[in-house]
Parts: structure tokens; sequence; C-alpha cells
């Protein structure tokens, strides 16, 4: 990937301009119904709370793409508007690296990657099942895994800071992430886009 973990960085901090707070309430409203369904019922509350993690990270896709302001609203209308992809997506995603780590862990870290971009894509692409559109998340990152390691591993600095905090500090940092993790799939799907106009050129 030509674009540096800086410049993703950079572009998704100012894509947060006038933003951040708005996805920082919408990322704690979330976490907080998920610790609440887990610890209270024993996750079931937590695995229907999945749509709105999918809604999280579709609003920071909008944010990235065209400033769109988040709702928290949004966190509960994906139940009616888009429940069976916005639950199922996640929830495979999730058994699937669950599957790998009860082989290694390294494997299920990887596969991870593999299908960190699964939600974009089922956004992008609503007339793909929820099986494809992991399968075209694990298209999309063969050759790229590393790069979003490395992009992980470039916020150790404020990573460390909020360890410093008890983990108060994630809450903040986590929009910061999720906007990153979106300019990444942005780059990804631009050259994507590129390579489909090269090929259709050539032909």
């Amino acid at each position: 990937m030509k674009t540096t973990c800086k410049q993703l960085r950079e572009r998704a901090w100012e894509s947060l301009r006038g933003m951040y707070w708005a996805l920082f309430l919408m990322f704690l409203v979330f976490i907080i119904i998920s610790a609440a369904g887990s610890s209270l019922t024993g996750g079931i509350l937590a695995l229907l709370a999945l749509p709105m993690g999918f809604a999280c990270d579709v609003a920071v896709l909008n944010v990235v793409r065209q400033k769109q302001r988040p709702q928290v609203e949004d966190l509960f209308t994906i139940y009616r508007n888009n429940f069976e992809k916005a639950f199922l997506v996640p929830f495979l995603v999730q058994l699937f690296i669950g599957l790998w780590c009860l082989l290694l862990i390294v494997p299920g870290i990887i596969m991870a990657y593999a299908y960190s971009m699964a939600v974009y894509v089922s956004n992008d692409h609503p007339e793909l099942s929820s099986m494809d559109a992991i399968r075209k998340s694990k298209e999309l990152m063969r050759g790229h895994k590393w790069d979003l390691f490395v992009l992980d591993l470039s916020f150790i600095g404020w990573i460390l800071l909020c360890l410093l905090t008890c983990g108060i500090g994630f809450f903040f940092l986590l929009p910061y992430i999720e906007a990153a993790h979106a300019e990444f799939y942005r780059e990804l799907t631009d050259k994507a886009v590129d390579v489909e106009v090269v090929e259709t050129v050539e032909v």
C-alpha cells in the first residue's frame, strides 16, 4: 500500500473534525449496552447488540467519505432497516475468528484481519449475502493484512497512554482508530477500482 500509516491517521483525524464527539457518544452507548448485556445475561444481550457495532462502523465510514454526521438513533433504526445482515455479518466474523483461535492464536489474529472489512463490504454491496461479504473482505485483504496490522501498531503510543488511565482512554481513542480503519478500507477500494479500470482498458 502506497499510502503510509501517518497519512492514513492524518486523514482519519481530519475526517473527525467536527464529528468526533458525535461518534464518541455513539460508540459509548454501544459499549455500555454490550457490556451490560454481557454481564447481566451471560452474553445473550451482547449478541443482540451486534447490529449496533455494525451501525457504528457504517457511521464512521460515512464520516470519512462524506462528513455525514453520526446519529445515535442509527444504533436502533438498524434493527428495523437492516437487522439480518447487521447481525449475521459481525456474528459470523466473530464465530469464524473464535474457531480459528481454537487452533492457534496466531491464525485467529491473521483471520481477524482478513475478515476486518466485512462490515464495510456488506454496507457497500447490499446485494451480497453475509458470507459473500466475508469472502469479499478476505479477497480485499489479500496481501494487505500486514499493512493493517502495522497501522494498528502505529497507535501503540496512544494505547500505552490509555493503559495508564486504567482503560478509560480507550473510549476516547476508539473513534480515531475506527476512522483510520475506514480510511484504510477506502484506500483498498479505490485501489481495486483503479485495477478494474486498467484491466478494462487492456481488454
